[in-house]
């Protein structure tokens, strides 16, 4: 049996996403395309096994697995057990590579991820809507699309990188410490890879693939957001002993990082809210 679901998105509604079709296929048959497909394509095994050539590569795809390819690229897949059930979706919009470029998923990849994790069964949630819900519009697709693939990139690993889900899991006992000693201002990148027993460059690594800032700047975001909490809930407190109270060195230090990333100064969202 295949399910699929054809999208075609007006001219007068240029979605920043769309998906222009989606599909579960029980029994996928051997697909050769020698000119690749014209727009994004996103290939997962749902049970069974296949194989996948790209690239010159031959690529076992079994459950937990599953493919994005970049529009024209030549590729092609089969079963190579009695059954292949697939799961597929392709999609286009004006902001798409944007978007894909600032996931750093704008290249044609493998994917693994758990198998018992959410991203196993989000391409049937957004078939599901489609087949459930008589008001589901375009909007409604970019949407679920868009929340796919941040579901990729949070839950998938490629390269042999971890996922995001699971480097967020290592680092939580220095989120975890961090909580009870970002007041400290000798707190620094050395105490902090030290919680985690790795080096502070390997540690720095960690966090510019987790949160996309270095160990430090991180610290910095959470003391200003420790700060924007006391200026709401204490507005008789003075500037300096939030400085103070949240770690910073002193207040001169503190205004300018938090004009630096809250666009004012501390006493002024402190009137604005």
């Amino acid at each position: 049996m295949h399910t699929r679901f054809v999208l075609t998105p007006t001219t007068a509604q240029p979605y920043p996403l769309y998906i222009e079709s989606i599909g579960h296929h029980e029994d996928q048959e051997k697909l050769i395309r020698t000119a690749g497909l014209p727009s994004y394509h996103w290939l997962q095994t749902y049970a069974g096994e296949g194989e996948f050539e790209l690239h010159g590569k031959k690529i076992r795809l079994t459950p937990g697995m599953g493919v994005l390819m970049l529009p024209d690229v030549p590729h092609a897949y089969y079963a190579i057990t009695e059954t292949w059930c697939t799961q597929y979706v392709t999609f286009g919009g004006h902001c798409v590579q944007s978007i894909l470029s600032t996931l750093d998923m704008l290249v044609s990849s493998v994917y693994r991820w758990d198998e018992d994790g959410p991203l196993h069964h989000a391409v049937g949630h957004m078939l599901n809507n489609l087949k459930t819900r008589e008001d589901y519009s375009g909007y409604d697709a970019s949407a679920d699309l868009y929340h796919f693939l941040i579901q990729i990139k949070k839950h998938a690993q490629t390269n042999n990188r971890t996922s995001i889900r699971n480097q967020m899991l290592h680092l939580q006992p220095l989120t975890e410490w961090l909580e009870g000693h970002y007041p400290n201002p000798d707190t620094g990148i050395e105490q902090m890879a030290a919680v985690l027993r790795v080096t502070p460059r390997h540690l720095n690594t960690l966090c510019q693939h987790a949160f996309g800032l270095s160990p430090y700047a991180y610290l910095i975001m959470m003391r200003l957001r420790k700060s924007k909490e006391i200026l709401l809930s204490d507005r008789q407190r003075s500037i300096k002993d939030i400085a103070v109270n949240v770690g910073f060195r002193d207040a001169s230090h503190f205004i300018a990082s938090f004009r630096k990333h809250i666009g004012y100064t501390p006493e002024r969202f402190r009137e604005l809210n």
